[in-house]
């Protein structure tokens, strides 16, 4: 049985994510940025609080809080702790933000199922609130339609020239994923159902999480764009004769189609981490 309360809590914060592209909703990237600081604090915050979160001046946050008040999103009560002086106000999100849902749904369910059961179920609960992916016609079509997705899902998504990658940047759940990495799991589960919906011989092979802080990188496992063979560089007479080879090349014999690796992934469907 997918996981209702994950799914939704992942939907709403893609969702969020993409109101940034329409300034005229949220006031732009900074109070966008002031609400998510206050919807992922566990207590109320003070203008301070927020100008250090965000890097804004006191002054600008105050007048995006105002903007807050007025819509709706945020409330604010007279902080009571003995302060000299006039006592600050304190801000908290008016409904609970979808980022600390997130974390405490997915706590909740990491009790009692395994990681591998929570990405799966996740990823499909989230995959039926997310955009209809019909069968592609060609293997270039599915993964331009998987790229499409992943943008609607909150990512920043975009495809190499060869259609073997594709680099999800500006994840929405960064702040969440060191201490609850399941969640690039759901990520991993989430694409490869996605590319399965193609109906075409593509597949995820593996996730890089965070070669660069924010950044992700699906590597494709597609047969129409694998190389003929690959060329490593001769060694430069002036080098070092003590410097190792590169590791990791990958080649092939003219005459086979098949690549090898040095360095292939033990496993095709769970994403490899480093750490930022």
């Amino acid at each position: 049985m997918p996981l209702p309360s994950v799914g939704r809590a992942l939907a709403r914060i893609g969702a969020l994510r993409g109101l940034r592209s329409d300034p005229a909703q949220t006031g732009g990237d900074s109070r966008l940025a002031i609400l998510e600081a206050i919807e992922s604090a566990e207590e109320a915050v003070r203008v301070e609080d927020l100008s250090v979160a965000t890097g804004l001046h006191a002054n600008t946050v105050r007048g995006h809080l105002d903007a807050l008040l007025a819509s709706g999103r945020v409330t604010r009560v007279r902080d009571q702790r003995a302060t000299r002086g006039r006592p600050h106000w304190l801000y908290s999100a008016a409904t609970p933000g979808p980022v600390r849902d997130l974390a405490r749904a997915l706590d909740a369910e990491l009790v009692s199922a395994s990681a591998s059961d929570v990405a799966r179920l996740a990823a499909a609960s989230w995959a039926e609130v997310g955009p209809a992916v019909p069968p592609a016609v060609s293997v270039d079509d599915a993964v331009d339609a998987a790229t499409s997705a992943l943008t609607e899902f909150g990512f920043d998504s975009v495809r190499n020239p060869v259609g073997d990658e594709i680099t999800l940047q500006s994840c929405p759940y960064a702040d969440l994923v060191a201490d609850r990495p399941v969640i690039c799991d759901i990520h991993a589960a989430l694409l490869g159902q996605v590319l399965h919906q193609t109906a075409q011989p593509v597949a995820l092979a593996r996730m890089d999480v965070f070669p660069r802080p924010g950044l992700c990188v699906a590597h494709l496992d597609r047969a129409d764009a694998r190389p003929v063979r690959s060329v490593t560089p001769a060694a430069d007479e002036d080098s070092p004769a003590d410097v190792p080879p590169a590791t990791g090349t990958t080649t092939t014999s003219p005459t086979t189609s098949a690549p090898t690796s040095t360095n292939a992934p033990t496993s095709t469907n769970a994403p490899s981490r480093r750490k930022k």
